[in-house]
């Protein structure tokens, strides 16, 4: 065990398991042997500073992505190893909402939560038209249903996002910055059904997020992850108060601590040929 670095908190529990996760993308080294466990029916959140790879582990879940080495276990599944034609159905049961939404322009709201079934389930137009304002209904735009994007606020159009997640009634949905750009009303809207469809689905819910005060109103436990590592673990009021550098610098915003301010570079008086001109 690696001294300052935190450990899962193992649970047979888990619907996803990570062990060991080495990923390099070029030169850069994003993950080294990361594990961690997220249990089924949580909310968890995925925290730390930009660049550290939180979207690159939501890519490793959905098998996008491939790690160098180690595990990636999703419903007992080991996506490394997967066939193409098991992992597109394990992603049929893992909603996405985007940060944007994703939403697609020409097609009315009706029609973004439609897609995935026209393109993944021959329904007849009966029952498809029955889910899809059923999960209108969810999120409270059945009344929208006829809107074009253009006509949406930031904040409905990621309610109509989350409909078309949950189409098919995943397991699991992974959320990369579901918060960015919305007003506090929006903002508080989009929290409340986050743990509402967690509770009333039975769903699982991974987020990927920065912001600690929205956070700490809907994660039961929040997974901080600097350099390749799971650095702090914890509720989201705990890991607040932790005073660990880690926490010290995330949370409270500071410039200097374990994670640098510079990106590594070679000596900048060498690079700069200060010591060749005075030599």
């Amino acid at each position: 065990m690696n001294p300052g670095v935190a450990q899962p908190e193992s649970s047979a529990a888990a619907l996803v398991q990570v062990r060991g996760l080495h990923t390099r993308i070029g030169a850069k080294t994003i993950f080294d042997g990361l594990d961690l466990d997220v249990p089924r029916g949580s909310v968890t959140a995925i925290m730390g500073p930009s660049g550290t790879g939180k979207t690159t582990l939501l890519r490793h879940l959905t098998g996008q992505l491939r790690p160098d080495t180690g595990s990636v276990r999703v419903d007992g599944e080991e996506v490394t190893k997967l066939s193409r034609r098991d992992l597109f159905a394990l992603r049929e049961r893992i909603g996405f909402l985007f940060q944007n939404s994703a939403l697609l322009t020409d097609f009315s709201v009706f029609e973004n939560i439609a897609f995935p079934l026209r393109q993944h389930a021959k329904l007849p137009e009966e029952l498809l038209r029955d889910i899809v304002l059923t999960k209108l209904q969810a999120v409270g735009l059945r009344g929208a249903a006829q809107l074009m994007p253009s006509e949406l606020s930031g904040g409905m159009a990621r309610r109509v996002a989350l409909a078309r997640a949950i189409v098919f009634d995943p397991m699991l949905i992974l959320y990369d910055e579901p918060f960015v750009g919305l007003d506090p009303i929006a903002l508080n809207q989009v929290l409340r059904l986050i743990r509402t469809l967690n509770h009333t689905l039975g769903i699982t819910s991974i987020l990927v997020a920065h912001e600690l005060a929205a956070i700490q109103k809907v994660a039961d436990r929040v997974y901080l992850i600097a350099n390749g590592k799971l650095v702090a673990q914890g509720a989201p009021d705990e890991l607040a108060r932790q005073d660990s550098p880690w926490t010290r610098q995330f949370f409270g915003g500071e410039a200097d601590g374990p994670v640098p301010f510079h990106y590594p570079a070679p000596d900048y008086a060498t690079e700069l040929g200060f010591r060749e001109a005075h030599r």
